[in-house]
């Protein structure tokens, strides 16, 4: 049996168990059965998830319980996002963060509609006081829903560090939430770094398919690989939470090379402003082609998240000497279940045909660089790239624009982590219709999609987060209004909840302004659903009479659509 102080010592010199699990007097947020459909730091489009998602039976209305005393710090109500989403601070330093909410308790719900009316409008953000309004341990706070950016119903439940904000993986503050099942690795990908390094005589990466059983994991089919160079490794991912099939993310991840550790990443905090950090961990390429999420096991130079330590070539394994190497790969869950991979890599030169790369410029991944011609000028701050980039620019033709050509910057399968600026030569616009004008993306189908621009000294300028085709549109269509669910006889509607769908052409619904009896009246926005609605206010609407309605709704390029009615209440 081993001494405590040996125990003590091992868990503090082994990076995967330093951190291990905190009991505390956090309760559950919900008192049915825990199923998740997301958990702590799993891979999503541009962020790692900063929480755990509660599956809550496809349903809304699930009362949602405070998991410790505490006060409201924060409510907000959005369209997006979190959509409707409490806040509550603990005396322990730690901050609960509820999203998706249907609705809140009475007394948060009461403050809420007050504030809108207050305000004029519907979206809103309120810091409230110190212990203004304050909950027990187990009292109802709010009600699941699935409002904001939810892909259906669920509670979404963040712990944070109330001073730095930073979200803290809740599986360590929630003991009720048990696991014995381990994670599972389902591929593993090689890659050649740069132009002398190669796989199995091959400069293209390579995907090995596993198979994982219990705690360990092997090649779906034994081969021999050959490797040269500098050489990457990535690997397909997820813990089957407690054998039920669910598929979330993992917690830590470890690389070995002949024993040595060059590499580990652990979701014990994340940082928001670090967030979209998340393209660079992951194989963005495979993502935007095959839809297969692949965590790197190595650092591209540009990535400057912190949950990382690595030897000091960031994880790439030089593998020049002719040898074999063993290579070892432990992944874990939050519990300290693992699985472990082992196999094995021979560094083997061989020599491949010299290829002529076709680009038009190289970028510098720590640099500013730009490109200009009589149509377009590119700038990409330094901090954009994630790593150095031969950047490909060509000029399309016009095809149903007749205010500029196709701009193609670079590929799609680059991502980027802060906004550029691209700046298009306009022809023909009239003086009236500058306003109208703006950058819109084209896919591959011909679909348009807006990105905010202004116009100036006959360029448009617009600053994109993403590579990919551009040109220049006008929009000039208003948003478009129509009730959803009401009677309408003679210009009269009857009902006790008036329903709209709205939805724009191009740039996007930007502002929807709702009036009852010449009176501000809060219309609710679902962004997802493109509705906007009006729940029957009995505390400010006199019943049993005619009410007058009046809607406008907005665009980004300021056209604007109204629509006028009655409604008998």
């Amino acid at each position: 049996m081993k001494s405590l102080p040996f125990l003590i010592l091992f868990l503090f010199l082994n990076p995967l168990f330093g951190q291990l699990k905190k009991e505390s007097d956090y309760g559950a947020p919900l008192k049915i059965p825990f199923s998740f459909s997301g958990g702590f730091g799993e891979l999503r489009k541009n962020h790692f998830h900063t929480g755990l998602d509660f599956r809550t039976a496809g349903q809304t209305g699930i009362p949602v319980y405070a998991p410790k005393d505490g006060s409201v710090a924060r409510v907000s109500v959005s369209p997006f996002g979190y959509g409707h989403a409490l806040y509550l601070i603990h005396s322990d330093g730690r901050t609960t963060v509820f999203g998706h909410l249907s609705r809140f308790s009475p007394k948060i719900e009461e403050y809420v509609l007050e504030q809108q009316y207050r305000l004029r409008q519907f979206a809103v953000d309120l810091t409230l006081p110190p212990g203004m309004i304050t909950f027990r341990k187990g009292e109802v706070v709010a009600w699941s829903g699935n409002t904001g950016s939810s892909g259906g119903p669920h509670l979404h439940f963040e712990i944070r560090d109330t001073q730095s904000e930073k979200p803290q993986n809740p599986l360590f503050y929630l003991s009720s939430i048990k696991d014995k099942s381990s994670p599972r690795i389902t591929s593993l990908y090689i890659y050649p770094l740069n132009d002398e390094s190669h796989v199995n005589k091959n400069r293209s990466k390579m995907r090995v398919e596993t198979i994982s059983g219990g705690r360990n994991t092997k090649m779906k089919k034994q081969q021999q690989i050959e490797v040269f160079g500098d050489i990457g490794l990535g690997i397909q991912t997820d813990d089957d939470f407690d054998g039920l099939g669910i598929k979330c993310g993992i917690y830590s991840a470890e690389l070995f090379v002949d024993q040595e550790n060059v590499f580990l990443f652990k979701m014990d905090q994340l940082a928001f402003d670090q967030g979209r950090y998340v393209n660079s961990h992951i194989d963005y390429e495979e993502l935007m082609k095959n839809k297969r999420w692949i965590h790197r096991l190595y650092l591209q130079p540009g990535n400057k998240m912190e949950i990382y330590k690595t030897n000091s070539g960031g994880g790439v394994l030089k593998l020049t000497d002719g040898k074999v190497h063993t290579i070892k790969i432990i992944v874990a869950d939050a519990f300290q279940n693992t699985n472990e991979f082992t196999f094995r890599l021979l560094s083997k030169k061989c020599q491949l045909p010299i290829i002529k790369t076709d680009y038009t410029k190289h970028f510098m991944h720590d640099e500013s660089n730009t490109f200009e011609t009589d149509e377009v000028k590119i700038l990409i701050p330094k901090g954009a790239l994630y790593d150095d980039l031969n950047f490909v620019y060509h000029l399309a033709g016009k095809g149903n624009s007749a205010y500029s050509a196709v701009h193609q910057i670079h590929n799609q399968y680059v991502p980027i982590h802060v906004p550029y600026s691209v700046s298009i030569k306009t022809t023909k616009i009239p003086q009236k219709y500058q306003a109208k004008a703006l950058i819109a993306g084209v896919d591959a189908t011909g679909r348009l999609s807006a990105i905010g621009s202004e116009f100036k000294d006959g360029w448009i300028i617009a600053h994109p987060r993403s590579f990919g085709d551009f040109k220049v549109v006008l929009d000039t269509v208003p948003p478009t209004i129509r009730p959803i669910n009401s009677k309408n006889t003679k210009n009269k509607i009857i009902a006790d909840k008036l329903e709209f769908k709205i939805s724009d052409n191009l740039s996007g619904v930007e502002m929807y302004e709702g009036e009852i009896d010449g009176n501000w009246a809060l219309f609710e926005y679902d962004a997802k659903t493109e509705t906007l609605a009006y729940t029957i206010d009995k505390k400010r609407l006199t019943s049993e009479k005619t009410h007058t309605l009046h809607l406008k709704v907005g665009d980004e390029r300021k056209n604007s659509s109204e629509y006028k009615s009655t409604f008998y209440y």
